[in-house]
């Protein structure tokens, strides 16, 4: 990941541009990575290799190579949750009953999205209320960068009802799941 190596080279080492650019053109500098590249433009690797036929080895690019960073869809296109699951420390789903998911004393609250996000916030807004203000932050997860994947434990307080939901953002770029309906009977 974070082991790609960079050259200095003679100006006929380094590859060509790529030939037709969706996006903008970047010159790679001393210290620059494709991993790094690909975080600073809220990417991934594999996009900046599809976008960059020319760099036969991912792991080696060259100072002063210029490379294509593809323009991304619109946000609510590009990064979306794909689920927000609620189970017990041992793994498994906990139930649902009238469409309120039953809580335990302890809960691993677990995200999926559409690309690996730099962080998620999972928060809680009692119900009732139709107002983010009253919202309570559970947890913030900062997964891997290869990952879409996500997660917080969470200590459950006795007699909570609300609606849980996160935030999960890449860069600037930032998408929130629905609200699910919890409920802890202890």
């Amino acid at each position: 990941m974070d082991n790609d190596f960079y050259f200095s080279a003679a100006d006929e080492d380094i590859p060509d541009a790529a030939g037709a650019c969706q996006g903008q053109l970047y010159t790679v500098k001393a210290g620059d990575t494709l991993y790094l590249i690909a975080r600073r433009y809220g990417l991934i690797v594999q996009q900046l290799v599809d976008a960059n036929p020319q760099i036969a080895n991912p792991n080696l690019i060259y100072v002063g190579q210029v490379i294509c960073i593809p323009t991304l869809p619109p946000p609510g296109e590009q990064l979306r949750v794909l689920s927000l699951r609620f189970l017990s420390v041992q793994g498994q789903p906990l139930p649902v009953v009238d469409g309120a998911v039953q809580l335990v004393p302890e809960v691993i609250v677990r995200a999926t999205f559409t690309r690996p996000v730099s962080h998620a916030f999972f928060f809680i807004e009692p119900t009732g209320t139709e107002t983010c203000e009253l919202a309570c932050l559970i947890g913030v997860d900062c997964p891997s960068a290869v990952t879409g994947v996500a997660e917080v434990y969470w200590q459950v307080p006795p007699g909570t009802l609300g609606r849980v939901y996160v935030v999960a953002c890449i860069n600037s770029v930032c998408t929130k799941s629905d609200d699910v309906l919890v409920v802890s009977n202890y």
